[in-house]
C-alpha cells in the first residue's frame, strides 16, 4: 500500500486504521510525507511504533504528490502496489479481491474498481461511480473522461516501474497512467465498489483548475495519438472533453464532437461485437446527458434531437417546469 501525503493530520489516522482492518494481512504500508507542516509525522510515527508493517519516507522539501509517490515506489518491496489517498477508505476485502482478480486474469497487470463518495454523514447513497468493464471500451472512453479512480488502483510493481512510474507534473498524471496502462491492454476493472472517496468542499483556485485542465488536455492529445495516430488542435480536444463534462455546451457542438468520437472507435477493427455494443450505449448516454442539461435553455432543440436520436423519454424533461408532456 502506498500513500503520498501533505498535511494529512485530519484524516490520515482513519485511513491507516482502515488499512490495518483489511482481511489480507501480508502487506507493507509506505507513507511518503511530502514535507508536511502539520502533525502528519507524529501520526505516522505513532502508527509505526504500534505496527511494524508501516514505513515512512520523508521528503526534505515539497515535491508534489506524484514525485512523492515515486519515492515510495523506489523503496517498495511488494509484488503489487495498492494506492490510496490519505483521506480515503476501502472495504475490508479490497486487497483480497483485487489480488484474486489479477491472478484470475493474468492478461492484466493492473486493476481499478467502482467507487462511492462519502462525507462526514456517511456514504452518499445512490452515488456509486461505475466504469466500463470491458478493457477495449474503457480505453476509448478515456478520451472523454479522466476517471477519478486513484484510490482504487492496484498495479504490479514491475509494471509501474516499466512505465517509469508517475510523470512528475503537478496534476493529471494519474489520468496519464490509466491511459498508458489501457493502451497496453494491462488495465482491468473490478465491477464492485472497492474505494470510498471522501468529498470535501471545493477550494481549488482558478489558476489550479486551469492548470489541471491544460495538463489533462496534454493527456487526451497523447492518448488520441496513441490510439489513432491523429493530432487534433487544442480547440478540438477541449470541445471533445466538453462534450462529456460541460453542462453549458451548445447542443450542436456537443453532438458534433460525440459524432467524431464515434468515428474514432468505429474505425478500430480489433473491437469485438460486445465492445461495440457497449460503446454505442455509452455514446447514447453521453448524448442523453448533453441534451438533458440543455432542456431549459434549448427546449425545442432538445425535444427534436432527443426523439431524432431515439434517446428521449419522460425522465428527460421531468425537471423542466416550462415543458408539459
Amino acid at each position: 500500500m502506498l500513500t503520498a501525503v501533505h498535511n494529512g493530520t485530519p484524516y490520515l489516522s482513519e485511513t491507516i486504521s482502515n488499512i490495518q482492518g483489511q482481511d489480507f494481512e501480508d502487506w507493507e504500508y509506505i507513507i511518503v510525507d511530502d514535507a508536511s507542516t502539520d502533525r502528519t509525522l507524529n501520526v505516522v510515527d505513532r502508527a509505526m511504533r504500534l505496527d511494524g508493517r508501516i514505513r515512512l519516507v520523508q521528503c526534505a522539501k515539497r515535491i508534489g504528490s506524484y514525485a512523492a509517490a515515486n519515492e515510495g515506489l523506489k523503496v517498495s518491496r511488494g509484488h503489487y502496489i495498492f494506492r490510496i489517498d490519505a483521506d480515503d477508505l476501502s472495504p475490508a476485502h479490497r486487497f483480497h479481491r483485487q489480488i484474486d482478480f489479477l491472478e484470475q486474469n493474468p492478461q492484466f497487470r493492473a486493476c481499478v474498481s467502482f467507487w462511492q463518495p462519502f462525507n462526514e454523514m456517511g456514504l452518499l447513497q445512490g452515488r456509486v461511480i461505475t466504469l466500463p468493464t470491458r478493457p477495449a471500451v474503457f480505453k476509448w472512453y478515456l478520451l472523454l473522461r479522466g476517471q477519478s479512480i486513484h484510490s482504487s488502483a492496484c498495479i504490479e510493481r514491475a509494471a509501474l516501474l516499466e512505465l517509469g512510474g508517475y510523470r512528475t507534473l503537478p496534476l493529471a498524471q494519474d489520468y496519464r497512467l490509466w491511459c498508458e496502462l489501457a493502451q497496453r491492454n494491462w488495465l482491468g476493472v473490478v465491477p464492485e465498489v472497492l474505494s470510498y472517496v471522501r468529498m470535501h468542499e471545493k477550494r481549488q483556485t482558478n489558476q489550479r483548475t486551469q492548470l489541471q485542465r491544460e495538463l489533462a488536455m496534454d493527456v487526451v492529445a497523447d492518448h488520441l495519438k496513441a490510439l489513432t495516430g491523429q493530432v487534433w488542435t487544442r480547440t478540438e480536444l477541449e470541445l471533445l472533453w466538453a462534450a462529456s463534462y460541460s453542462h453549458s455546451m451548445p447542443i450542436s457542438q456537443g453532438i458534433a464532437m460525440l459524432d467524431r468520437w464515434d468515428e474514432l472507435w468505429q474505425a478500430d477493427e480489433t473491437l469485438a461485437r460486445e465492445d461495440r455494443e457497449d460503446l454505442v450505449r455509452l455514446s447514447r448516454l453521453r448524448r442523453w446527458k448533453l441534451l438533458r442539461s440543455n432542456v431549459l435553455r434549448e427546449p425545442m432543440r432538445v425535444l427534436f434531437d432527443g426523439f431524432r436520436l431515439g434517446i428521449a423519454d419522460r425522465r428527460f424533461f421531468s425537471h423542466a417546469r416550462n415543458i408539459t408532456l
